[in-house]
């Protein structure tokens, strides 16, 4: 805990600032209409806590840190080790978020109530979460693209990802991979990174929250949701931190860079 204990309050910051935004200010459904810089924010944040955004934080993170390690061979070693176990478990959490955890809450996504709402729709959420997830998105797709009043305002990507998120929404899994992979990363770069690139750290934290925020605004989560979620990837989070394998990398690095 030593070690985690300088980043923490920046992540328990950053983490407050987020449940204060989404709970407090009027966020939800802020990142819907067309032609809205707010919106395209927002469109560009959730995207970037996607597969493409959290591969780039994934690879970013394994760098740094191999780059702790001296010969070629153990950097080689531990960014393959690392991009490897964060790999596994981004997938195992996606797995058991989506088949287990979010399927025995079973809490309605947002922008599903609101799509059925807002298309004066009589057909029953629960009665669609029961059917095949091809299946879900060709309803959602039925219902909304040849409706040209309703849904006119609205930014078509949003829209296209209300389509293709049909799935339960407790609790957010970009919330978690984002945040999870935000303390990591800050971690390595406030003690791997040197004093004088230390504030760097602030970065991860600032694009977890960001992503969690956006997800609220373009109405697929809730703010309990992403708070949820928030919470699970900074303990999942602290949980690796405390390997003695990466204690004992980052203790030989801070004890050489004092020696210089």
């Amino acid at each position: 805990m030593r070690l985690l204990r300088p980043i923490l309050p920046a992540v328990l910051s950053f983490y407050g600032l987020l449940v204060f935004t989404v709970f407090v200010l009027p966020v939800a459904f802020s990142a819907c209409s067309r032609d809205s810089a707010w919106c395209a924010f927002m469109y560009g944040m959730t995207e970037s806590g996607g597969q493409r955004g959290t591969t780039v934080i994934v690879l970013l993170a394994a760098i740094l840190y191999a780059g702790s390690f001296n010969s070629l061979t153990q950097k080689a070693r531990v960014f393959f080790l690392t991009v490897l176990t964060l790999g596994a478990i981004l997938a195992s959490f996606a797995y058991l978020n989506e088949n287990v955890i979010k399927t025995l809450i079973r809490v309605h996504r947002p922008s599903h109530t609101y799509i059925l709402h807002e298309s004066k729709s009589t057909a029953d959420l629960d009665s669609l979460y029961s059917l095949a997830e091809p299946e879900r998105r060709k309803f959602y797709e039925n219902l909304i693209l040849p409706d040209t009043v309703t849904f006119r305002n609205m930014d078509p990507r949003v829209v296209a990802h209300w389509i293709d998120e049909v799935g339960y929404s407790f609790p957010s899994g970009h919330s978690f991979n984002t945040f999870l992979l935000g303390t990591i990363l800050a971690f390595f770069i406030y003690h791997l990174a040197g004093k004088r690139f230390r504030w760097l750290h602030l970065l991860p934290l600032a694009w977890a929250m960001l992503v969690a925020i956006s997800r609220v605004a373009m109405g697929v989560h809730t703010a309990r949701d992403v708070s949820a979620g928030a919470a699970l990837g900074i303990v999942l989070a602290s949980l690796v931190l405390s390997i003695p394998v990466v204690r004992g990398a980052v203790l030989k690095k801070e004890s050489d860079t004092k020696k210089l």
